[in-house]
């Protein structure tokens, strides 16, 4: 593949995330917008339940249904869909005890992170970058409707039409057949570290809230949504690049200038959100403005998160049975470090634990590429 083929695949890519996360975040910001912090902590809360059963229950397969679909290998990668399908059905059905739009909500993201892994190991970046802009369309229009009926419900709804419309492609997918796991089961430590690495990057975005309700209650955790919201938005660039190199190096090629590109260009905006952060937050969320110096701490953490897609990417696209062990560090440190600076210095302490928690994951991943680096011929 040449430079310019190879830069306007990655442009396919970083466009649908680009796009896709700017209206997640304007989604976001137009709730944050409409509610109180303690309602949209209580929304955060709901959607953060959802996702982290979704995570749980897709065990990574869509990393790993990206790595085979890149090396052709379609029987194994149609055993790994078939999976995913399954459990997160069976986690889904769990979660109507609990709740029936958070239920519905996990399905659905599920099913949609399914599909565009399998287009992004196709390479089908074209059609990825149509389906992910799509989504994040509806993830604007479809709950603000469902909410004037249905109020923090019909947000929830409204999300999961959303991402279901977005989902009917990955049953194509899907082959049944009598030995449908034989293959599955004898990589089954390629799929336990991708879990590591699907819970590392998605179960930050929402395991952390299930932890700050209970200690700080509602209304900080509305705060803290906030900014770490905008920290999400702003990390399509390095979640755009680990999409991008997973593809590309499981098919045995490197991209290093896009890499150090992206790299700067995360450092740049995170100086950018430091100086204008104040003006932002105190003009549009001035409900939210208590929050303003731990939004500058925590978006320190997109350089980092830049150089960690990185490695990522790299590792998982090598077949690793190490990678995942960073999810232990990221996820552990995480949880230990809200608890504490949590209830030691609130809002400030939040953000600390994000950026150390990010920090130390970077650092593990590199030790562990190093490692593996060491050992190749």
């Amino acid at each position: 593949m040449t430079l310019s083929n190879s830069s306007k695949n990655f442009s396919f890519v970083m466009i649908g995330r680009i796009i896709s996360s700017a209206l997640q975040a304007i989604f976001y910001l137009i709730f944050a917008a409409m509610l109180q912090p303690d309602s949209y902590g209580n929304l955060s809360y709901l959607i953060a339940l959802a996702g982290t059963i979704s995570t749980i229950s897709r065990i990574g397969l869509n990393y790993t249904v990206t790595v085979y679909q890149a090396k052709n290998n379609s029987e194994l990668s149609n055993q790994i869909n078939v999976l995913a399908l399954i459990t997160t059905s069976i986690a889904s059905v769990i979660l109507l005890t609990v709740n029936i739009t958070v239920s519905i909500l996990c399905f659905s993201m599920s099913l949609f992170l399914m599909n565009i892994h399998n287009l992004m190991g196709l390479k089908e970046y074209k059609k990825y970058m149509s389906i992910d802009i799509i989504k994040g369309i509806l993830i604007v229009v479809v709950p603000i409707l469902f909410y004037f009926i249905l109020e923090i419900p019909g947000i929830l709804l409204g999300m999961s039409i959303s991402y279901l419309v977005c989902s009917f492609h990955f049953f194509k997918f899907l082959h049944f057949n009598t030995n449908q796991f034989k293959i599955i089961t004898s990589n089954y430590k390629v799929l336990i570290h991708n879990f590591g690495v699907d819970f590392s990057a998605n179960a930050t975005k929402f395991v952390d809230k299930l932890i700050i309700v209970p200690i700080l209650g509602f209304t900080y955790t509305g705060i803290y949504q906030l900014n770490i919201q905008i920290l999400f938005g702003l990390e399509m660039l390095p979640l755009a690049l680990h999409s991008f190199l997973l593809s590309e190096e499981s098919s045995g090629k490197k991209h290093k200038k896009i890499s150090y590109l992206v790299i700067l260009a995360s450092g740049i905006v995170a100086l950018l959100v430091i100086i204008l952060g104040p003006f932002f937050i105190n003009e549009l969320f001035l409900n939210y403005s208590e929050g303003i110096y731990s939004l500058q701490i925590m978006i320190l953490s997109l350089i980092p998160l830049s150089i960690g897609a990185i490695l990522n990417a790299k590792l998982q696209a090598k077949e690793s049975t190490t990678v995942g062990f960073s999810a232990i560090v990221r996820i552990g440190s995480l949880l230990i470090l809200v608890g504490i600076l949590g209830n030691l210095y609130g809002l400030t302490g939040l953000s600390f634990a994000v950026l150390i928690s990010v920090i130390l994951n970077t650092i593990v991943l590199y030790a562990l590429y190093t490692r593996n680096s060491r050992r190749l011929p």
